[in-house]
């Protein structure tokens, strides 16, 4: 026994070392990815480096080495430029590389790389393309990077495992939601059920973390990392939840909510248009009503929200409207500015403020003999209109981005129905399973046009990539590189204080902007 001890020890000794040393390379792969993806070095700083004949410095992001060479390490064409592909593979080729205009150098090594990385000379002692900054790293900064490049083709983004692929989202589980909530739940767990009967998405198994709120959300994901957020309800709370997906990287698909932002995030994919948008549906509408060359139009639009004010502004540029005068949804309760407008001949107005500045609005409106058309973009500001004078009638319309029935004609609409009713679903939520139905369909279509070796960035490429999409009982869907709402448009309705609403416009789809 005493002899078998200095082995036993030995064991627990290189058990350590081995344990150690596995500890070190992580760390240097981690702070190698923070390199590449985010353009920071181990202390959380911005890597500097010098760009062009002129050394000009720049810093931080906008020289990560993913920002070029994409976060799969494999170069994507842009503005002109064509970055090669640099994971590790790639570079250290035997028979080496012929690069742009004829240049031809030798594989890579670890000593020739980290002088590209340093001087931008490859390894025949050239220059390499103006395009490649000079990157100011320390040693052990470079061996992390090179660390990191000699594992990227075998690393999965989180959520993703060879044979499973975990979706996360965020659902209210009690408060004046909760219902949603649930329905939302049951139908994103009914189509998953759906698409795993059927194989999964390339072989893979979809799963799905579905949490209650923000703060069990970042423990939860932490422990078990997600790909993607696929319809988080985030009515009230859409800062946070911008917050919290660009803190982890994670693209949004289609949240529910009631505010898409005066510049939507690009990791956010929303599925219908928001307050701006939904303006310019109005504005378009009242165009076809009457000449907005010869009209003089009005809006009340709440002070913080100046996204509905420079929508207006540019969509009653591009229509050569008479005029368009911008005024704070506060000023609806003022006389002065009320009798003003009326005086002015202001033939219709279109109001995004509350519900009791628009009862004001009517009110001194309706005393002075003032009968513009009112318009409102979504339904904050419908009970007021219900509550308008019988003058007011056929006066007052509203846009939504949706219709109270859902779209039944598509086949993906067909689907959703059709899943419902064999799940045993109720129906009493159908709007918002609809809503979550879509954020799935838009979600896999993406995974399956992504391929089996899916990462983020090819993710968030396939959804760009859908035009008019069949997602569910919705309007088509279209995004692209610059475009982050996929039904971009909307539905008129009349509000009648008798008869409610009243459809009285069929889909009027936007261009961006």
């Amino acid at each position: 026994m005493r002899a078998g001890r200095p082995l036993v020890w030995l064991a627990l000794v290189l058990s350590a070392l081995a344990a150690a040393g596995a500890r070190a390379q992580d760390d240097a792969i981690d702070v190698g990815r923070r390199i590449f993806l985010e353009g920071r070095n181990a202390s959380g700083e911005p890597i500097r480096a010098l760009f062009g004949q002129q050394s000009t410095p720049i810093a931080g992001a906008a020289v990560a080495c993913g920002n070029c060479h994409g976060a799969d390490g494999r170069g994507r064409p842009e503005g002109g430029v064509v970055p090669p592909d640099i994971t590790w593979e790639d570079l250290t080729k035997p028979y080496g590389h012929v690069r742009a205009a004829g240049r031809r150098h030798g594989p890579y090594d670890e000593r020739s790389f980290a002088r590209a990385i340093t001087e931008s000379i490859d390894p025949a002692g050239q220059r390499i393309d103006g395009a490649m900054p000079r990157f100011s790293l320390s040693v052990s900064e470079i061996e992390a990077l090179t660390q990191y490049l000699k594992r990227l083709s075998q690393l999965h983004d989180p959520g993703v495992a060879d044979s499973a692929l975990v979706l996360g989202t965020i659902l209210p589980d009690r408060g004046p939601a909760v219902e949603v909530g649930t329905a939302m739940r049951a139908m994103l767990h009914a189509y998953i059920g759906d698409i795993n009967e059927r194989g999964g998405v390339h072989g893979r198994r979809v799963e799905l973390e579905v949490v209650p709120d923000f703060e069990t959300a970042a423990e939860r994901f932490t422990r078990r990392p997600v790909f993607a957020l696929v319809s988080p309800y985030g009515v009230g709370r859409e800062p946070e939840l911008a917050r919290f997906a660009q803190e982890r990287r994670l693209d949004v698909i289609a949240p529910f909510t009631l505010s898409v932002g005066r510049e939507p995030s690009l990791q956010t994919f929303y599925l219908y248009a928001g307050v701006a948008d939904l303006a310019r549906v109005l504005l378009d509408y009242a165009g076809r009503q009457g000449d907005l060359k010869a009209q003089r139009l009005a809006a009340f639009v709440d002070e913080p929200d100046a996204g509905v004010a420079d929508a207006l502004q540019a969509e009653c540029k591009r229509r050569r409207c008479a005029g368009l005068e911008v005024l704070p949804a506060r000023s609806a309760a003022e006389p002065g500015a009320v009798a003003r407008l009326a005086h002015s001949s202001v033939g219709a107005v279109i109001f995004a403020g509350s519900d009791r500045e628009l009862a004001a609005l009517i009110g001194m409106a309706d005393r002075l003999g003032w009968r513009p058309a009112i318009y409102a973009p979504g339904a904050a500001a419908a009970r007021a209109m219900f509550a308008a004078p019988a003058a007011f009638k056929d006066l007052l319309y509203v846009a939504f981005p949706t219709r109270g029935d859902l779209q039944s004609g598509s086949p993906a609409a067909q689907a959703f129905e059709k899943l419902r009713q064999g799940r045993g679903l109720d129906a009493s939520h159908a709007a918002a399973q609809g809503f979550a139905y879509a954020a799935m369909s838009i979600t896999l279509e993406a995974l399956r046009r992504a391929g089996r070796d899916v990462s983020r960035e090819r993710f968030a490429h396939a959804v760009e990539g859908l035009y008019r999409f069949d997602a569910g009982p919705t309007p088509p869907v279209s995004y692209g590189p610059g475009r982050r709402v996929g039904a971009l448009g909307g539905y008129v309705v009349a509000v009648d204080p008798q008869r409610g609403f009243r459809p009285v416009s069929d889909w009027i789809g936007l261009e961006p902007l």
